[in-house]
């Protein structure tokens, strides 16, 4: 199962407007090359010296707690994270993402517990609903699991991903029937057309389905 394919990049360095010097600027531009390239290990010794020069900047830590996130280092990318949200408590998508990284620890309550403050700081931020209700399937939790994701679904009808997590959690609790209309569902909404990493959980599936 990927657990990283949703997984939101703090792309705000690039977008926001700082007052930066011209080695800031080419600085900043070698970093997005970078993380474009999945250059991981460079991303993060470019951002730290950004760090260094800039050691205030919330969205430093963010995108270098990211960078780091991706190249699988979750708690080095914990404390990048934590260190942007003392920064900027409101800053959005930081708690989602080190949800993630205890996600990944297996540290499931302090994942659920960022997910849940993510809506605090963005309400809009409706997706935090089927992360949370992944991490109570991960938990084996299928009560609270199949009602977040029906919150999801309620929310945003049009995002195919909650429809596979729903099949998958009906998967777990012996129900064919519902988990094979909801994986059926979300093939249908194109999900492995946007998002072909969840290939295997859709093999899964077809494999429960088939027998």
């Amino acid at each position: 199962m990927k657990t990283l394919k949703t997984l939101l990049s703090v792309v705000l360095i690039f977008t926001s407007i700082f007052i930066v010097d011209a080695q800031g600027k080419e600085l900043l531009t070698t970093i997005k090359k970078q993380i474009q390239n999945k250059d991981w290990d460079n991303a993060e010794e470019s951002l730290t010296k950004l760090i260094k020069d800039n050691p205030n900047k919330a969205v430093y830590y963010s995108q270098r707690g990211y960078v780091k996130e991706m190249n699988l280092k979750y708690k080095e990318s914990i404390e990048d994270f934590t260190k942007a949200i003392e920064l900027d408590p409101e800053q959005p998508i930081v708690r989602t993402n080190r949800g993630y990284a205890y996600r990944n620890l297996k540290e499931y309550d302090k994942a659920i517990s960022d997910f849940k403050d993510e809506l605090k700081v963005n309400p809009k931020a409706i997706y935090s609903y089927e992360h949370i209700s992944m991490v109570y399937y991960l938990k084996k939790d299928y009560a609270n699991a199949l009602k977040n994701v029906n919150i999801a679904i309620e929310k945003e009808p049009s995002n195919s991903i909650s429809y596979k997590t729903k099949a998958l959690i009906y998967k777990a609790m012996g129900k064919k029937k519902s988990a094979c209309s909801n994986k059926d569902k979300a093939i249908k909404m194109g999900l492995l057309d946007d998002y072909p990493d969840f290939q295997n959980d859709i093999d899964e599936l077809n494999q429960f389905c088939s027998e």
